[in-house]
């Protein structure tokens, strides 16, 4: 077979454009860091680490709305720390109005205190949250959900039995609301209802022994209510820092794999760039004395 003087160019040609893709290839792998640049460099590589990226995503927004339920479950917490001191402090004066030697304008001015906690329990009650949203309204967060009724000095519930939530991973949709009712009590048991009639007592003179002993049975069921509910918040937080916990890990996790299939080994890489460019100079080589040869040179 002979051997032309274009065939032999070509061949020279292809060793130096090989020799000088592999050289590129594994400069941009060094510029980037990374060891897959496309896909089709290695498809089962890149598809795992598509599904890794995506998967970490997720636990990521996981991560973000623990954060929101801690906010959430911590303000929530604040307001029925403040319930229950006014619970206490209410108990103390029905106790304070009950001693015999007080006086109907003394008990008058245990009333006007008491209406004053009244107020500051229906505040609480009807709290926003920092999107404007009434924590204790169920799903009809964006109306007040008790409402002051003057005349009988008690509060209406008019929110419902929702409980708004938040996914805080997988399979865990957090509640980081109360319908107010269940905390603050409906009816003839509701906290307003207990002070507006211990108040009405107070303001109308005369004996108070039976409406002491109704509103100190009445305000340690609402006692209970709100403690149980704290209890609850108390659970809730804790878990909350738990899933934070196993989220880091989680993320740890990705982060490895993620850098196990595309992180760039620089120590292999800057061998090789060196390997390569000694066989690209080589190449260059051969090719220059095989191109510059011609019959001349042997019959010189």
């Amino acid at each position: 077979m002979r051997v032309s003087t274009n065939m032999i160019y070509d061949q020279g040609v292809r060793a130096l454009q090989t020799q000088s893709a592999a050289l590129l290839y594994t400069s941009q792998q060094i510029a980037t860091g990374r060891k897959i640049l496309t896909p089709a460099d290695d498809p089962v590589a890149s598809a795992r680490a598509l599904d890794v990226t995506q998967s970490r995503s997720v636990n990521q927004q996981f991560t973000t709305n623990q954060g929101y339920a801690e906010d959430a479950l911590r303000l929530v917490e604040s307001q029925l720390d403040g319930a229950t001191e006014i619970i206490q402090y209410a108990r103390e004066r029905v106790l304070a109005a009950g001693n015999p030697a007080l006086s109907d304008a003394d008990r008058r001015s245990i009333a006007t205190d008491l209406r004053a906690q009244f107020d500051a329990m229906l505040a609480i009650a009807n709290t926003r949250d920092a999107n404007g949203d009434h924590l204790f309204a169920g799903y009809r967060s964006d109306e007040p959900p008790f409402t002051k009724d003057g005349v009988t000095l008690t509060a209406s519930y008019g929110g419902d039995q929702g409980t708004r939530t938040m996914q805080v991973s997988s399979a865990r949709f957090m509640p980081v609301s109360f319908a107010g009712d269940t905390v603050f009590g409906a009816g003839n048991e509701s906290v307003f209802k207990v002070l507006g009639d211990f108040i009405g007592a107070l303001e109308a003179g005369g004996s108070v022994s039976g409406a002491v002993s109704t509103a100190l049975d009445g305000l340690d069921t609402s006692l209970d209510k709100v403690l149980t509910a704290t209890a609850q918040i108390g659970s809730q937080r804790l878990e909350v820092e738990q899933l934070g916990f196993i989220g880091t890990d989680l993320d740890l996790q990705y982060a490895t794999t993620l850098s196990n299939l595309q992180d760039l080994d620089y120590n292999e890489a800057i061998s090789r760039l060196t390997q390569q460019q000694t066989y690209l100079q080589a190449a260059q080589q051969s090719f220059l004395k095989t191109t510059s040869l011609s019959l001349f040179n042997y019959l010189s």
